[in-house]
């Protein structure tokens, strides 16, 4: 907007030889304005010696003459000239700019939800993997004991040590992909000076919790809602209205022009008659283009690109709508498939549970034992993966949703520290 700041203009004209020796200057105050190219304007000029009967608008009276009027745009630049086109531009190019920050902070919480997801499920299956070891250590040392004192074969023993081993590389290799995931997550973790935390995992660390109740709404509305949130189809709007106002400029360079100024002036100071006292001074000009090719190159290059930002448009809503309805349906999946997941653990532990009962009341072996124990592992690890399709598939859902406040988090105690 500052092509409408106001500006002060100046000048001296003398004449250094010849018959005349007349010598006039001026200083101007002019305001500019957006409506219909307007102009305000406030002048003052001054003039001493001898001017030609054709230079007779430079004389002045003693103490000089003061103006102020408008000048007003009637035909070309009355409804956009090339500074209200530069100001509504800078504003349209000021909000792409700012759509596409929003959409990089979208892609960055979304893959900062799904790091910390991945994070915190791995440390959670490096847990349940702990405690089965640790249930296999301990009971390796009663069967030293009970091997010794001659109550069971040395055969379970051997057996107890090789499920001690598989059991010691699932916690290895849960480990591992617990240090790979804080790599990953501490990428997105800063403290107040901008370093690097990687996350410390602790028990009442959790998910922030979601409501998933937007899943029983009917799947257009959730689109319209989608489809208004998304920043690549406000850009794509954004410049179908800049170039609607290329084609306007261009346009307006088409038309004739016809401006229109209104004035008082008076002199100050002795002088002639005719120069005292108040005038109020109307005039006209024109200016009519006899070959307007630049306005008609510039419009059609306009049309052109809105025509091809129409067709992309159409083309990002397409996709938007076909990746949320794909991003719904993968998140339902996901869901039932946590559900499923959360009874077969269920069941795997009550069947873990009965046969360790049987095992130590000597109706059952060791090896339906590990075989009892091994599912459980098994519907850990399902329960678990389970769990992390479903938030990378909820993040996936409110990342092509644009929906910034879920994905930001409301529950900050979730968070790792």
């Amino acid at each position: 907007e500052g092509v409408f700041d106001p500006r002060v203009d100046g000048g001296l004209y003398s004449r250094l030889g010849g018959f005349y020796d007349g010598t006039t200057a001026d200083v101007g105050f002019y305001q500019s304005m957006p409506f219909m190219g307007a102009e305000v304007f406030a002048d003052y000029s001054v003039s001493g010696g001898d001017f030609p009967i054709y230079e007779d608008q430079l004389v002045t009276t003693d103490f000089g003459q003061a103006r102020v009027g408008v000048a007003l745009s009637l035909l070309r630049d009355r409804d956009i000239d090339d500074r209200r086109f530069a100001v509504s531009k800078a504003q349209l190019e000021t909000e792409i700019a700012e759509f596409g920050l929003l959409a990089e902070q979208i892609n960055i919480l979304q893959e900062a939800y799904i790091a910390y997801a991945r994070w915190l499920i791995s440390a959670e299956l490096l847990v349940a993997y702990e405690e089965l070891l640790n249930i296999a250590v301990v009971r390796g040392v009663a069967l030293e004991r009970q091997v010794e004192a001659g109550d069971v074969a040395e055969i379970l023993l051997v057996e107890n040590e090789q499920a001690v081993l598989q059991r010691e590389g699932l916690v290895v290799e849960s480990r591992r992909q617990v240090r790979l995931s804080a790599e990953r997550l501490a990428l997105y973790l800063r403290d107040d000076d901008g370093i690097v935390v990687f996350p410390n995992y602790a028990p009442s660390l959790a998910m922030p919790e979601q409501d998933e109740g937007f899943l029983e709404t009917p799947v257009d509305e959730l689109i319209e809602q989608a489809l208004m949130n998304r920043p690549d189809i406000a850009v794509a709007k954004t410049l179908q209205t800049q170039f609607r106002l290329e084609r306007r400029i261009a346009e307006n360079l088409a038309k004739p022009r016809l401006d229109f100024r209104v004035y008082s002036a008076r002199d100050f100071g002795s002088g002639t008659l005719r120069r005292q006292g108040t005038d109020t001074i109307a005039d006209t000009s024109f200016s009519i283009p006899l070959a307007i090719r630049t306005a008609r190159g510039r419009a059609a290059s306009a049309d052109a690109r809105l025509t091809g930002v129409g067709y992309e448009l159409r083309l990002l809503i397409d996709e938007a709508q076909r990746d949320l309805r794909l991003s719904l349906v993968n998140l339902r999946a996901t869901t039932e498939l946590k559900e499923v997941a959360l009874r077969e653990l269920a069941v795997a532990q009550r069947l873990a549970e009965a046969e360790l009962r049987r095992f130590e009341a000597g109706t059952s072996d060791y090896f339906l034992l590990n075989v009892r124990e091994r599912s459980l592992g098994e519907a850990q690890l399902k329960r678990w993966q389970a769990e992390l399709n479903h938030q990378v598939a909820l993040a996936n859902y409110y990342g092509i949703s644009m929906d910034r406040k879920v994905l930001w988090g409301e529950s900050a105690d979730s968070a790792p520290q």
